[in-house]
């Protein structure tokens, strides 16, 4: 009586089987194909670049009211890792406005047998508005000139917190953090050139103790910031102490960059107290040159490098001005 249901049931599981096989087939068939192209993509694969001649790169970024300075050094195969030979000798650096001669550039003595920088005359200073042209010569290599000027600044809104701003949250190692929305506005967006730049530092005051007050000394650091997801992904970290701002960023009219701004302090002995906001007002070739940086170290696998933008003639290298203003944000008794 056992033996017709036992041997039912074998034959009604086999036959399920057997059905969920078949239909398999394609799926295991496609998997095996894909696994196939992408153990043929993991093979290794040597590309034979041509050989370049070594040229010069200068990279100098400048600003109102300071020295125009500039790294000069030799160029590298890309696939040598070593750090690059910065010239300390057999330079002729020049600057000149409207084709007549400015300046020449002179080595940076200030580290003792080290130059890394060639800069101006301490009274040659940067001028917003002003077009200068830079050229490099050094015996045996191809001469190099590029030109650049500072943009007109667009400032922000004047930024003033309440009380109400400000929120603290308790950390997990006895130490707490401010956080404090600032809405960093435009006070008027240009039109076609959206180039911008930021940076957030904070001042605390420390005291040996705060019952009683007994003041101690300030520190100043960088500011930490939360954000949206949108706002995250168009902003990109560069060699600059500042955020670049991808353009992108300012569509549809958009004038307001929103940030929270996060500040660590210990609540027995800190009172950060304020808020530095260095903005700047790039030009087109500071953004992309900066911008192209930022994707060499961000490109997702299979897609094409960016090639660093370049606006050196006849070598390598970035010759870029931007302007910048510095506002202070009171953080209020909390």
């Amino acid at each position: 009586m056992i033996t017709k249901p036992c041997s039912y049931i074998i034959h009604h599981t086999s036959y399920i089987k057997v059905i969920t096989f078949v239909e398999m087939r394609p799926k295991l068939l496609l998997i095996g194909f894909v696994s196939f192209l992408f153990l043929r993509c993991a093979r290794e694969v040597i590309i034979d670049l041509p050989d370049e001649p070594t040229k010069l790169v200068a990279v100098c970024h400048f600003t109102d009211g300071e020295n125009f300075r500039v790294r000069i050094s030799l160029s590298q195969a890309v696939n040598d890792g070593n750090e690059p030979e910065f010239l300390q000798s057999m330079v002729d650096a020049t600057l000149s406005v409207d084709g007549q001669f400015w300046d020449r550039l002179k080595p940076d003595t200030t580290i003792i047998n080290e130059i890394t920088y060639w800069e101006s005359n301490r009274f040659q200073k940067a001028e917003s508005g002003v077009e200068y042209a830079f050229s490099v010569r050094v015996p045996g290599y191809p001469s190099i000139q590029s030109s650049s000027k500072i943009p007109d600044h667009v400032d922000l809104e004047a930024i003033v917190l309440g009380a109400g701003d400000v929120s603290i949250v308790p950390l997990s190692d006895g130490q707490s953090e401010l956080r404090i929305p600032l809405e960093l506005r435009l006070k008027n967006l240009p039109v076609g050139e959206h180039y911008f730049a930021f940076n957030l530092t904070h001042e605390t005051d420390v005291y040996e103790t705060l019952n009683p007050p007994v003041f101690d000394h300030k520190e100043e650091s960088r500011t930490n910031f939360l954000t949206d997801g949108r706002t995250f992904s168009l902003l990109h970290d560069i060699p600059e102490p500042v955020v670049l701002i991808n353009e992108n960023y300012w569509a549809d009219d958009r004038r307001t960059l929103y940030l929270t701004a996060r500040i660590p302090f210990d609540p027995e002995t800190d009172q950060p107290r304020l808020i530095f906001v260095e903005w700047r007002t790039l030009s087109e070739q500071f953004y992309r040159y900066h911008l192209s940086l930022s994707r060499q170290g961000s490109n997702l696998p299979f897609s094409d490098p960016d090639a660093v933008f370049n606006n050196i003639k006849g070598g390598y290298g970035n010759f870029s001005g931007y302007a910048v203003s510095l506002d202070t944000v009171v953080i209020p008794d909390f």
